[in-house]
């Protein structure tokens, strides 16, 4: 891609001081209590690239959490799965809601955006492509995140689609990771916070797992393949990304008591039989792993590029 491609998700929060129902005792003892809540729109718009008409991303479920709860206790903002296609958005000049949700008002430190699906019409041949969603959890979180009171907010959360969108093999491939470009609080029109330097953004969004790829004998490999026995193969895992630019520690297990480390190894396996190929791959926080089924049969009817 050559140009630099943004979108937009602004979550809009309107509070209302909401008026909550008790039963009063009949010596009128109990007072009328009030809730401060939120209404939270949340929506999204994009711009254009020239590497696609068309790309359509569906988000399934956006969390909140709340300053005091810990990781297993959150407000489901929003639930119901909503495709949008952000080209589109883009050339109509609008945005879409993504869903309204009501959250009671205070200190929010973790907001979570779950992308489950991608897909794109490639401009230079009209084709229609899956992009895959490898780590589909954006996690923004810091320490008084967002301070919700009284009043209209508004939260704008800029990806920069151009690196969220990777392409493998000369376009055998696609992979959405969605990357954070800058974040903005806005509390009556005027602006709380914005951040824009990607070190403090990488320091929010926190870690992520890598994404893995594996090429056998310059061959795409997804799930299964079959392979010869007595014959040498190149696994190749050098692709694999990590957004951080953290090193990586390969450790292959080839489902036959043989193991062996490094992004680029060599196997051979020597009987007949499936076998159940395990690569992980640690960034020194968090660790990706990938499965592959092996096939390996006789000499000649598997994988030809095998070196023998």
């Amino acid at each position: 891609m050559n140009k630099k491609i943004l979108f937009f998700i602004t979550i809009l929060i309107v509070i209302g001081l909401i008026s909550g129902c008790v039963e009063q005792d009949t010596n009128g003892d109990l007072p009328d209590t009030k809730i401060e809540t939120s209404y939270i729109d949340f929506k999204v718009t994009d711009r254009v690239t020239e590497d696609f008409s068309h790309v359509n991303v569906t988000f399934s479920e956006i969390r909140l959490f709340n300053q005091t709860e810990d990781e297993n206790s959150y407000i489901v903002a929003i639930s119901e799965p909503t495709t949008v296609d952000l080209i589109a958005l883009n050339l109509s000049s609008i945005n879409t809601s993504l869903g309204v949700a009501e959250i009671e008002a205070g200190n929010y430190s973790k907001l979570w955006l779950n992308v489950t699906a991608c897909t794109g019409r490639l401009n230079a041949t009209g084709e229609e492509v899956n992009i895959s969603v490898p780590s589909g959890w954006l996690k923004i979180q810091q320490v008084h995140l967002f301070n919700v009171s009284k009043g209209n907010h508004t939260i704008l959360i800029d990806i920069d689609l151009e690196d969220s969108i990777h392409t493998f093999h000369g376009g055998e491939e696609y992979k959405f990771i969605p990357v954070v470009g800058s974040i903005e609080h806005r509390y009556e029109h005027k602006l709380r916070f914005r951040e824009q330097n990607k070190s403090k953004i990488r320091t929010m969004v926190g870690n992520r797992k890598p994404v893995i790829d594996i090429v056998i004998n310059d061959a795409l490999v997804r799930n299964t393949i079959t392979l010869d026995k007595n014959t040498s193969y190149t696994f190749n895992a050098s692709g694999t990304i990590d957004l951080e630019g953290d090193p990586l520690t390969y450790s292959w297990d080839f489902g036959d008591r043989n193991e062996s480390t490094g992004p680029v190894v060599t196997h051979v396996y020597n009987e007949e039989g499936r076998y159940q190929l395990w690569l992980t791959v640690d960034d020194g926080s968090d660790e990706a792993r990938y499965h592959i089924v092996v096939k390996v049969v006789k000499q000649g009817q598997g994988n030809s590029n095998g070196n023998s």
